[in-house]
């Protein structure tokens, strides 16, 4: 092979790893600026309990997100590979839609996640919803059960546009992490809240 054919050899293989690092690697150098929205319904029985810890349902990339983020907060967690009742509060977490528009200086993203959430543990809601033709209309309507508890949902809306040098897993990473955090805010937020009430009660 002569000098100038090895030399163009070795400007493509420099070019294929480049590329494969920008689609494949898992760093960023960027800024971005990112906007999390929730929308959030709920019933509450009479005399609503909040039991401890969590049970995330499904045993996925993007649950596991949402499990250790709790985790990290402090909460006991488990993952649930099947919905099944539980002893913690039941939340069953999913991606609805994913859309990223991506360059290797400037990505824009809008990631779309649903969850399901029972303070005591009851999957009730989320089997109706599962099973349902009509999922938008089960997923906010709620029918008052024996359980003394707290049902509600949780749709969450990040959207972000970030500049600067960012792998593309790197930056579906990003934006799972942060609807992660923000899912993982929310159920706080309902035992907090819970329990205040609880207290007052």
């Amino acid at each position: 092979m002569g000098k100038k054919m090895k030399k163009v050899y070795l400007v493509g293989i420099a070019v294929m790893i480049l590329t494969l690092t920008f689609y494949f690697g898992d760093f960023a150098l960027a800024r971005s600026e990112t906007h999390a929205s929730a929308q959030i319904g709920g019933l509450r029985n009479a005399n609503a309990t909040f039991n401890e810890g969590f049970c995330v349902y499904p045993d996925s990339s993007f649950g596991n997100l949402v499990a250790a983020e709790l985790r990290a907060r402090g909460h006991k967690v488990l993952t649930l590979s099947a919905p099944v009742e539980c002893d913690g509060q039941f939340l069953a977490v999913w991606v609805e839609w994913f859309n990223v528009s991506y360059s290797p200086v400037l990505s824009k993203g809008h990631v779309r996640v649903i969850a399901v959430y029972s303070s005591v543990g009851d999957l009730s809601h989320y089997l109706k919803y599962k099973n349902a033709t009509d999922k938008r209309r089960a997923l906010v309507e709620f029918e008052r059960t024996k359980k003394p508890q707290f049902q509600a949902y949780i749709i969450i809306d990040v959207s972000d546009e970030s500049e600067g040098f960012i792998a593309l897993k790197g930056y579906q990473d990003y934006l799972l992490r942060q609807a992660a955090k923000a899912v993982a805010d929310q159920a706080e937020r309902f035992e907090l809240e819970g329990k205040m009430k609880e207290g007052s009660d």
